[in-house]
């Protein structure tokens, strides 16, 4: 008989007890044609010999992989991999890996991610969208491959997705601002293409004109073009705004280097809100005002919704998911803290 440090087979399993290969099979895929105590005997087999399936070799028979793909433009942001987590507990609940994958915020580049998972024979996808605008779905969908896209949904596909009260949040953050006297608020942005930065600019623009303010916008084609010397301008001067509201966490933390470079103060400066939490924002003194994303939820519910189209045998119409944020209220806005729905 072979050792646990040899190759293990299933025809070794069945030799030991006592079945044929076939029935062997049918234990290791749960067949409900199987006699209890003969599955359990074959299990027990298995466990004595240390046997693992190969489910390369499962997956390829069967044309289904045991594993879903992840593909995130940035898997470094706290808020994806807060929902990479989350996703990760979902699958591991059913029994299917995982495999992560970065776009870069490419669209071509995510194209790309999707044809390597294609010829992986994956079960399934969870999209964070590179771009809104172009769609690199359509090989999925030929393929019948279910796919769930969150935060940022696909303009003209009717696939679930899963997203966030961007709109809704970002102006009432702006109300909050403007119910402290502020006027002159400016809203910091990047990739104003993509449908989450749009919608929370239509929020805060609603806002301000509804207050009888002017729009104060700054919006780069990425984060990393907001450097101080180009927010300068807005911090002194003529065009020195009143308050800051930040529209992601990556402009959050550009912002804050701009007022450090300028030796200005949060608050006392000037008051500033965050659209979206991370770890340290209420470590930053007086700590950080922020709509907090349900980021976990939003992984979550994404996996959750996939593993339900997976196991549909007749197709459904598109769900479109919507969660509420919340505001949590620290310091920087001028505010006690406190939270609130």
């Amino acid at each position: 008989m072979k050792t646990k440090s040899d190759s293990i087979t299933l025809v070794d399993v069945a030799r030991l007890a006592g079945v044929s290969l076939k029935t062997a099979s049918r234990a290791l895929n749960d067949s409900p044609e199987l006699r209890p105590e003969t599955g359990a005997r074959v299990l027990k087999a298995m466990e004595q010999l240390g046997y693992q399936p190969n489910e390369l070799a499962r997956g390829l028979k069967a044309k289904r992989s045991a594993a879903i793909a992840m593909i995130v433009p940035n898997l470094a942001d706290p808020f994806t991999a807060a929902a990479v987590q989350a996703v990760q507990d979902v699958a591991r609940e059913t029994g299917h890996a995982v495999i992560l994958a970065s776009s870069g915020g490419d669209a071509a580049l995510e194209e790309a991610e999707l044809q390597i998972m294609l010829r992986r024979q994956i079960d399934g996808v969870v999209l964070m969208a590179a771009s809104s605008g172009k769609s690199n779905l359509k090989l999925l969908l030929a393929r019948n491959v279910p796919i769930v896209v969150f935060d940022e949904p696909l303009r003209g596909e009717e696939v679930d997705t899963i997203t966030v009260t961007n709109r809704k949040s970002a102006r009432g953050a702006t109300e909050h601002l403007l119910a402290h006297g502020y006027k002159r608020i400016l809203a910091v942005g990047a990739r104003p293409h993509l449908y989450t930065c749009s919608e929370r600019v239509a929020g805060y623009r609603s806002a301000v004109k509804s207050a009888g303010a002017e729009p104060i916008e700054l919006l780069v084609q990425h984060e990393s073009d907001l450097t101080p010397e180009l927010l300068s301008p807005f911090l002194s001067g003529p065009n020195r705004v009143e308050a800051i509201f930040t529209l992601n966490w990556v402009c959050t933390m550009r912002v804050l280097r701009a007022l450090n470079a300028a030796k200005k103060k949060i608050l006392t400066d000037f008051p500033l809100v965050s659209f979206d939490d991370f770890e340290l924002a209420e470590m930053i003194p007086p700590g950080l005002t922020v709509v907090r994303q349900p980021a976990h939820e939003l992984g979550h519910q994404a996996a959750k919704v996939l593993f339900e189209r997976m196991s549909e045998t007749k197709r459904q119409p598109a769900r479109k998911i919507v969660l509420g944020t919340e505001f949590i209220v620290r310091g920087s806005c001028g505010c006690k803290p406190k939270a609130w729905e």
